[in-house]
């Protein structure tokens, strides 16, 4: 069975809500990771989409997923932006979440922003010589920790071959250095940083493994919280589909976006890849994904995609 992360314990004791006032109008609640892939959450922001919707948004940075889906799940916040095999994880063990919206996409053209990397003078020339060696993935059992397994599957190798270990993304490019790990799957802005210093490329397009096209993550819900406030959610996904047409048509403006929202630079917001963002959904891309998922033990079962889909939401095919 491949490495899985569990780790959603303890953080609760850090999330408190504070009631409202009475008569007061209730903030829509919305955990994010201050990261690239968020791009959309800033963007509705900033071009007032979510107050043209009528909305009122709190927009509350997270560590990371684990706690943020607490968070959803506990009702201290509204919605929240997930991985995608993360949140099959969490469909499979019970918790009733469900996608209200797509997020980041990556696909093997310009909008790639993950590949697997090796110390500039390594041996390592192709997947398959990794057997033995040591893989830095930012969390066990994610999206990455899949991809790597099924790459390592699909060129004749056993992943349990291979030691995965987890190294946040910001310090994989000195891991490669030091040589503690002998490759890392590193994602954008850490992957320029790393390459522009001597790492190799060993797999350009790790989550190719998916199809050309592939979901890296979207905003989700719990199925009751959509259920009460259908409203407030349907408003959510019109402003986050106006914030991706104007990602698409304003990329001039997106450095400086990020640079307001993230750790970037402008310079290096301007200089890294970025993902795309769309309205549409390919369901049929989303199923290969969840039976990959299922296939290599990171789910027990398959499920259908119909069942994490927010109900009532019209899903345009993309």
């Amino acid at each position: 069975m491949p490495r899985r992360t569990l780790s959603v314990l303890l953080a609760m004791l850090f999330l408190c809500a504070l009631p409202s006032a009475p008569g007061a109008t209730q903030p829509l609640r919305i955990g994010y990771i201050p990261i690239a892939d968020c791009l959309q959450l800033y963007v509705a922001m900033e071009q007032g989409f979510f107050t043209a919707e009528g909305l009122e948004v709190q927009a509350r940075p997270m560590q990371g997923g684990p706690v943020l889906s607490l968070a959803v799940e506990a009702g201290e916040l509204d919605l929240g932006w997930s991985n995608m095999v993360s949140l099959f994880q969490a469909h499979a063990r019970g918790f009733s979440f469900v996608l209200v919206a797509p997020g980041a996409l990556e696909d093997d053209g310009e909008h790639l922003t993950h590949s697997l990397l090796v110390p500039g003078g390594s041996p390592l020339q192709a997947i398959g010589d990794l057997a033995g060696r040591t893989v830095a993935v930012n969390a066990l059992g994610n999206v990455n920790d899949l991809s790597l397994t099924v790459l390592l599957a699909a060129a004749g190798q056993d992943p349990q071959s291979v030691r995965m270990v987890e190294v946040p993304f910001p310090d994989m490019e000195a891991a490669l250095a030091s040589g503690s790990v002998d490759a890392a799957l590193v994602a954008e802005p850490f992957l320029s940083s790393a390459v522009s210093h001597g790492a190799r490329c060993l797999v350009a397009a790790p989550h190719a493994v998916f199809g050309r096209e592939f979901m890296i993550a979207g905003w989700f819900a719990t199925s009751g919280w959509t259920a009460a406030n259908p409203g407030q959610a349907a408003a959510f996904c019109r402003a986050v589909d106006k914030a991706s047409a104007y990602i698409t048509g304003h990329s001039q403006d997106i450095p400086g976006v990020l640079a307001r929202h993230t750790r970037l630079t402008p310079d290096m917001a301007a200089h890294i890849a970025l993902p795309a963002f769309s309205a549409g959904l390919d369901q049929a891309a989303m199923q290969r994904t969840i039976d990959l998922t299922a296939t290599h033990g990171f789910i027990p079962r398959a499920f259908p995609t119909r069942d994490i889909l927010a109900p009532g939401f019209e899903w345009p095919q993309r």
